[in-house]
């Protein structure tokens, strides 16, 4: 029972590490570390269900976001865990009004890789997603 209690506990302690360093290194846009984090089919999405499905595509699609957006730097304010997932309240960084504010994550694992981040903004603050998808609705129109 002990060994279990232990092992649960370094799990979440290991996951807590995981998101963490994630953060860290799309705030650095250290891409390496982040493909390194990430499960090869990870998703990532907001609650209008917009998607972003791939390591590579979600690493293209921050890459662009952060890029056009002046580099825009989460600030985790606290890790909570919930039935093996992590719950992220931070705050999004930026000079732009349209993306500086809060946000809440919920991360997902598989064994030690991140493969889901579930992405949660007040309705007029962009999102990775968002942002993926209307830059392809710009690519659709031309």
């Amino acid at each position: 029972m002990l060994g279990v209690l232990i092992n649960r506990r370094l799990t979440r302690r290991a996951r807590g590490r995981a998101v963490l360093a994630l953060v860290g290194a799309l705030n650095a846009l250290d891409y390496r570390s982040v493909s390194e984090l990430l499960s090869p089919d990870a998703v990532m999405v907001d609650v209008l269900g917009r998607r972003i499905a791939g390591r590579d595509r979600i690493l293209a699609s921050d890459h662009a976001f952060r890029e056009q957006a002046d580099s825009p730097q989460m600030t985790v304010g606290t890790l909570d865990h919930s039935q093996g997932d992590v719950l992220v309240r931070g705050h999004m960084d930026s000079p732009m009004p349209e993306i500086d504010g809060k946000v809440l994550w919920r991360v997902g694992f598989d064994g030690a890789r991140i493969s889901r981040i579930e992405i949660i903004r007040p309705g007029d603050l962009m999102s990775a997603p968002l942002f993926a998808a209307q830059a392809e609705a710009r690519a659709a129109i031309c």
